[in-house]
């Protein structure tokens, strides 16, 4: 009997049981309201024919993005993002969510990438035509994610971005076949960053590992925005910006893994952000307080001691954090080491490491340079229009979802009280 016990607890602990993989959680992400109605939207914009039921989510979109609350702003450049008046996103609301089904179908029997490109469709409808000439679908879905990506995260026009559009657009970009080469890397990189902040950890290191081994990216960088109206970048800010990527790539895989509780993982991706924060320029007194946990973390406690030291010169830290780090240094001369693990937050670390990457991209321009260009700011005014339709469009589906649950539950109450009468109690 006990023989027979220690044979299952073995194949119990060989077994990977029950632990769905990143691909199949990330289809499920996607598989989503919010990517339903957004597919619905790409369908009215770029589907021909005379199904009544497109022409009119058709007409009520185009008249949602011709309104002066959002062509202003798209062809004159006022104001920040544009937005919606309320009759507006009422209307664009009520279309999206009765051609829901729509972009539901499309994306479960695998239609969604027969759509035309819609950024020339949204360009000419902007008034900017001849902006961004010979899209075609791969390099449709890698603007649109690097696009959707910078209006969720830019501090100028935040936009209520669903994390499951972004992971949607990052799925469909194939890195390796894009018509502009230079795009390969903040593809990589960003898309790195959105799967790490899903949690999808093993995605995130494959697109990190695959953006250390592409060659030449400095000087395809170079040119990265001009395709979309932007100046070219030089050779100095295009080293930071490839280093810079890398780095975002690195720390946001260590982010993941830490939070997964897989150490080993975390500690080697941000040993790769470091390397690549140097490479960047960073100063090497900025980096001393990763360096120092990473050495800790190997044991090896007389690195840690120095890196410790020069940590104390950055001006990242104020004095209460200096302080904090002569602490350290005085535990470490005793090899205390349990105040070290309480003092090394590898989350915070890696965090860190995050935002190191982030202020040296922001340093080269390239986030300003980019929002600046008749690309963006479209991209900007279909997200502003949109943004709150698809809100509006899930708390809708969510309602009738909890409807139909009460209903069900109402339905239970009434057979479990049936059946109790039958049994007589």
């Amino acid at each position: 009997m006990m023989l027979r016990a220690l044979a299952v607890l073995l194949v119990l602990g060989a077994c990977d049981c029950g632990r769905k993989s990143d691909e199949e959680i990330l289809a499920e992400r996607i598989d989503s309201t919010p990517v339903h109605v957004y597919l619905a939207a790409k369908i009215a914009l770029t589907k021909g024919g005379d199904d009544p039921e497109i022409v009119e989510a058709r007409r009520v979109f185009s008249a949602a993005m011709t309104s002066p609350h959002v062509l202003g702003a798209l062809v004159r450049g006022e104001g920040d993002a544009p937005a919606l008046s309320p009759s507006d996103a009422l209307a664009l609301t009520r279309a999206l969510v009765g051609m829901k089904g729509l972009g539901q179908r499309a994306l479960r029997e695998g239609k969604d990438d027969e759509l035309e490109p819609l950024l020339p469709a949204l360009l000419g409808l902007a008034g900017h035509g001849d902006a961004l000439p010979g899209v075609d679908r791969n390099t449709d879905h890698a603007l649109f994610f690097l696009g959707l990506w910078v209006a969720k995260v830019h501090p100028k026009v935040p936009t209520p971005i669903p994390q499951e559009v972004l992971l949607y657009e990052a799925s469909r970009t194939d890195a390796a076949a894009l018509a502009w080469p230079a795009l390969a890397p903040p593809v990589l990189s960003l898309r790195a960053y959105t799967y790490a902040t899903n949690e999808l950890c093993d995605l995130a290191r494959r697109d990190a590992t695959a953006l250390g081994a592409l060659q030449g990216r400095a000087v395809a960088l170079q040119g990265l925005f001009t395709p979309v109206g932007g100046s070219a970048l030089d050779a100095e800010s295009a080293v930071v910006v490839d280093e810079g990527l890398l780095s975002i790539a690195h720390a946001s895989t260590a982010v993941c893994y830490y939070g997964r509780g897989e150490r080993e993982q975390g500690d080697e991706a941000l040993g790769h952000f470091v390397d690549a924060a140097a490479r960047m320029g960073t100063p090497p007194e900025d980096l001393a307080l990763v360096r120092a946990y990473l050495a800790y973390r190997r044991g090896d406690l007389a690195d840690a001691r120095a890196m410790l030291t020069l940590a104390k010169s950055s001006s990242r830290w104020d004095e209460r954090e200096r302080r904090r780090i002569d602490e350290l240094l005085t535990h470490l001369d005793r090899d205390d080491t349990g105040a070290l693990d309480r003092f090394f937050d590898k989350v915070f670390f890696a965090s860190f490491a995050v935002k190191v990457a982030f202020d040296a991209l922001e340093k080269t321009g390239a986030p300003a340079a980019i929002a600046e260009t008749p690309f963006f700011r479209t991209m900007s005014g279909f997200t502003g229009a949109i943004g709150d339709a698809i809100g509006g469009a899930r708390a809708r589906v969510d309602e009738a979802a909890r409807d139909v649950d009460e209903a069900a539950r109402g339905v239970g109450e009434k057979a479990r009280g049936l059946w109790e009468k039958v049994r007589g109690e």
